[in-house]
């Protein structure tokens, strides 16, 4: 028997499997799948928490804004009695809740205390205090 031939055959006859064969198994195409969904789904997630910090940021914003507003309304010649006033406010399509409380501290200080918020409960409150009320 040749020598030659029996190099390039198993002893069973069979030619033996090439290392530097081409393709990929199903195993190894499952798990590059499974690591690219990984990958995507952390950056989903990521992307995700960024946009909803950015919108609560700007409801906060926007709360602030009014707040402001409804504070810098007021005089110590027009603030009302003291008293709990309810009011809503539609600002780029969010409906914020306006809350103006105004507490007598004394005969002549009055508290005005203004909170805003939003149907997610992000929002802010401003205190003003009014002297020589009388």
């Amino acid at each position: 028997m040749d020598t030659e031939m029996l190099h390039g055959f198993t002893p069973e006859g069979r030619e033996p499997v090439k290392a530097d064969r081409q393709g990929m198994t199903l195993v190894e195409v499952l798990a590059a799948s499974f690591a690219t969904l990984l990958v995507l789904g952390t950056v989903a997630f990521a992307l995700n928490f960024f946009v909803r910090g950015t919108v609560k940021i700007e409801q906060r914003r926007s709360a602030l804004l009014i707040a402001n507003s409804a504070i810098s309304s007021y005089n110590s010649g027009n603030l009302p009695e003291a008293g709990v006033f309810l009011d809503t406010e539609n600002t780029g399509g969010i409906e914020f809740r306006i809350r103006k409380t105004v507490t007598a501290i004394s005969p002549s200080v009055r508290e005005l205390r203004v909170s805003v918020n939003c149907e997610n409960n992000v929002g802010v409150e401003l205190v003003r205090r009014f002297y020589g009320m009388e």
